[in-house]
């Protein structure tokens, strides 16, 4: 072989063990910020449409690295929130369109 990876060898072993700890400690931190940032929030804080997808799949994706049940707490949370968020954002576009 030409040093290339095997692509069906069985995952490394560092990979099976998950995030360091260091990596699960800035997750929760940037997931705590982004849920106190839609709670404070009167209208949706992000502009564009995709980063509001990106920022909503960050959380989505990010809270696996924690435990599942602070995970599913931390999803619920944002989730509520990006709800009320979005009716807000849908309620100004609507009054906005042209009739």
């Amino acid at each position: 072989m030409h040093g290339q990876a095997d692509l069906f060898a069985a995952e490394p072993k560092a990979a099976a063990e998950g995030p360091s700890e260091e990596v699960v400690r800035i997750l929760r931190a940037r997931l705590h910020a982004t849920l106190a940032l839609v709670q404070a929030a009167q209208d949706m804080p992000w502009d564009d449409h995709l980063t509001i997808i990106r920022e909503d799949n960050a959380f989505r994706y990010g809270k696996d690295v924690l435990p599942a049940e602070e995970a599913a707490a931390l999803w619920a949370a944002f989730d509520v929130e990006m709800d009320r968020l979005y009716a807000v954002m849908n309620a100004r576009l609507a009054a906005e369109a042209p009739e």
